[in-house]
């Protein structure tokens, strides 16, 4: 795409997305910077070889946007990134493990993969669940595989406000690694087809736990294929919502926390502030107030697990500096972290803000 190589060239060769990108934070030689990876743009048009730094660079990204946020031209790298992985899948040349990844979601409808019968395996006999209604919730890959304690709480709280959602019997996974990936033909079809099914239940009002989903489904899809027709709201928002409405009453905690922010939704990220203080938890910043990617997204994680581990431990070690429990609103963010700790043996308190708030409103 000759725009997208005449934005490339407009780099000025100022390197502050050095500075902030989470993979030149933890490896040396300042071969794997924002401003590298753009620079293969025209090779790769070519179909010309690539270095292995080169190639590594292009999938060195976990496409978080803090590059694109310091840009002073304005050229949309992560863009860029996205467009140089859909002309190497385009020439089969992407890693074998994104392609595997990328499989996995179109025909076994998670990344890893998962067995489809155990997607609801979070559902208890407690949890008040509509068979029909115009809200409707999606845990999300990451909750429902992994951290069911995320949907529960969910529920639980919007079941206090009285608020009884139904389910998605067929939920996907919302392709945001397609999107990542460059697979931009095959995630408007998935996303097509997705939004059908949703939209077919009479669903007004989708929530959504995650902010890959939330990005990926009520952005991303608008701009690859159509924007849905109903609204997709992140759960963290709707749990703002009821407090201000006295829907749910707290009772103060009285806890300090460190925060991890959610790069997709660096946006809102007053939201979960303003709910932590409402429930009585100081938050700590890790960073200055600033998003730092986890470092699993975007085929990080599986491709590069090394690198990948050593930016979620950045957090990791920062909030054992100055607090005893890492908070979350980002299931993925505690998928990934909660691995990489298990791995290096590295201890780890970590929870969701779902699971403070139904500590502080329903004594759990």
């Amino acid at each position: 795409m000759d725009e997208l190589q005449g934005l490339a060239d407009q780099c000025i060769d100022c390197k502050k997305c050095w500075d902030v990108c989470p993979v030149n934070m933890v490896t040396a030689g300042d071969i794997y910077t924002p401003q590298g990876k753009i620079g293969s743009l025209s090779k790769i048009l070519a179909g010309e070889e690539l270095t292995e730094n080169e190639f590594n660079n292009i999938y060195l990204s976990t496409r978080c946007g803090a590059c694109d946020d310091v840009c002073p031209v304005d050229i949309p790298i992560t863009q860029i990134i996205q467009y140089e992985r859909k002309l190497l899948a385009e020439q089969g040349r992407e890693p074998a493990k994104t392609t595997l990844i990328s499989k996995n979601i179109l025909e076994k409808n998670s990344p890893g993969g998962k067995d489809p019968a155990l997607r609801f395996s979070w559902v208890t006999p407690d949890l008040e669940i509509a068979e029909s209604s115009d809200v409707a919730y999606m845990a999300g890959c990451w909750v429902a595989y992994s951290h069911p304690e995320i949907a529960q709480s969910t529920i639980r709280l919007l079941n206090k406000a009285g608020i009884k959602p139904m389910i998605l019997k067929e939920e996907k996974c919302c392709g945001i690694f397609l999107i990542d990936s460059g697979h931009l033909d095959e995630i408007a079809a998935h996303g097509e087809r997705y939004m059908e099914y949703i939209e077919s239940l009479g669903v007004k009002k989708l929530l959504v736990s995650c902010p890959g989903c939330y990005h990926s489904i009520r952005d991303s899809y608008a701009e690859l294929c159509r924007a849905p027709k109903f609204e997709v709201e992140l759960t963290i928002n709707v749990f703002k919502e009821l407090l201000d409405e006295g829907k749910l009453k707290p009772k103060e905690l009285n806890r300090i926390v460190a925060i991890r922010d959610a790069c997709p939704i660096r946006h809102l990220a007053g939201v979960p502030r303003y709910i932590l203080r409402t429930i009585g938890v100081e938050v700590i910043e890790l960073f200055d107030g600033k998003t730092r990617c986890c470092g699993g997204p975007g085929g990080l994680k599986p491709n590069f697990p090394q690198i990948s581990g050593d930016i979620a431990m950045m957090a990791v070690n920062r909030y054992k500096e100055v607090s005893d429990t890492l908070v979350s609103y980002c299931p993925f963010c505690m998928h990934h972290t909660e691995g990489v700790c298990k791995e290096r043996n590295a201890e780890l308190n970590m929870k969701d803000i779902s699971v403070l708030l139904a500590e502080s409103v329903l004594g759990e």
